[in-house]
């Protein structure tokens, strides 16, 4: 395809928290108890704050102005409990996050931005903060079922949001491709959330 003719192709943005490699490496290490289930590449494991959708490139641009205007103080997320979203075609197993008042604020930040200042229409709904750990392609069975209530009280560990990215997203059959357009810093409250 001519570089044209992508330049003119919306973008399927979102914006998300990446999770660091400690992290990462705690959440990886839980696929050993459920096998024959295909995770999620530790690369790209996340915490979603909002699913924008396809927008012209243009659009984008303004979208990355307005997340620029964002002043949020950094603060730590506690990763605890698995979950399951279960679908009539499928589901979602996911790893939890405990609920924090600057979470939720930086969340409302970020679809301020994105409706006052972008000019975008966004979906109203509850926000349930989790990281997905791997996609089922079959309802759930019993077995699973089981497994994931086992681990539903398990602590993962701490995690410092010391930014928020801007992610660009491709969809291909073997999955998803994330490509950060543009990382987002936190004001540092406590020194150590650097480290």
């Amino acid at each position: 395809m001519p570089a044209q003719a992508k330049k003119l192709r919306p973008n399927r943005l979102f914006v998300a928290v990446e999770t660091p490699a400690a992290i990462r490496s705690v959440l990886t290490e839980l696929r050993l108890h459920f096998p024959g289930l295909q995770w999620t590449p530790p690369d790209k494991l996340h915490l979603t704050l909002r699913f924008i959708g396809l927008v012209p490139e243009a659009g984008t641009a303004a979208v990355q102005q307005a997340l620029r205007g964002i002043r949020h103080g950094a603060f730590r997320l506690t990763v605890a409990g698995l979950g399951l979203f279960p679908r009539r075609t499928g589901g979602i197993v996911w790893a939890g996050i405990r609920e924090e008042p600057a979470l939720q604020k930086l969340k409302r930040q970020v679809d301020e931005a994105l409706c006052d200042t972008a000019g975008l229409r966004l979906p109203d709904g509850p926000f349930s903060p989790h990281v997905t750990l791997t996609r089922l392609k079959k309802p759930p069975s019993s077995a699973l079922k089981t497994l994931v209530r086992e681990k539903s009280v398990e602590r993962f560990g701490e995690m410092p949001v010391t930014a928020f990215t801007l992610f660009r997203s491709y969809l291909y059959r073997s999955g998803a491709i994330h490509e950060p357009l543009e990382r987002y810093a936190l004001t540092p409250e406590d020194p150590s959330l650097d480290e």
